[in-house]
């Protein structure tokens, strides 16, 4: 569904992602609570457009690291993590002009490394998925919630002793 077609993204419950790290600057990033996992979306424009004309696999890949960092961190808040390796397979081009949203999933989760799967979906068209592993890489620093919703909502930055 492009976005002349697409109902308006706040009446499927999407809210504009602030934020002023790279990933601010790459994308016009959504994020909406679906039950206890978030999901991430991108309207995509003519920046993310590659030599072919589809949307760009760089951008897709930046999406799924997002959205899997979100997911650890809600399910880990007092750890850091680093993504120490992630296979994505591009299945069908993206459009531009289209909205793309991303889900991630916990495979597994040990002691040092937490196992990870996302997928890229523009409407029904599964477009990309991705594998990662993410490593420990020391105490959390963030001092806030990565979404913006209000630490006790959803769980966020809660300790799981709180939860």
């Amino acid at each position: 569904m492009t976005e002349t077609t697409m109902p308006p993204l706040h009446e499927q419950g999407w809210e504009p992602y602030a934020d002023d790290t790279f990933i601010g600057h790459v994308a016009s990033v959504y994020v909406r609570q679906t039950g206890a996992v978030p999901e991430f979306g991108i309207l995509t424009r003519d920046i993310h457009r590659n030599i072919s004309g589809a949307v760009h696999g760089g951008i897709l890949m930046t999406m799924f690291d997002r959205a899997m960092s979100v997911q650890i961190w809600q399910l880990r808040p007092d750890e850091r993590f680093a993504t120490a390796s992630m296979t994505t397979d591009f299945l069908r081009s993206g459009r531009i002009g289209e909205f793309i949203r991303f889900e991630a999933v916990v495979m597994k989760s040990g002691r040092n490394t937490v196992f990870m799967r996302a997928e890229a979906w523009a409407a029904d068209r599964l477009v990309g998925s991705a594998n990662a592993i993410f490593m420990v890489a020391g105490r959390a620093i963030a001092t806030e919630d990565p979404i913006g919703i209000p630490v006790g909502e959803t769980g966020y930055g809660r300790k799981r002793s709180e939860r």
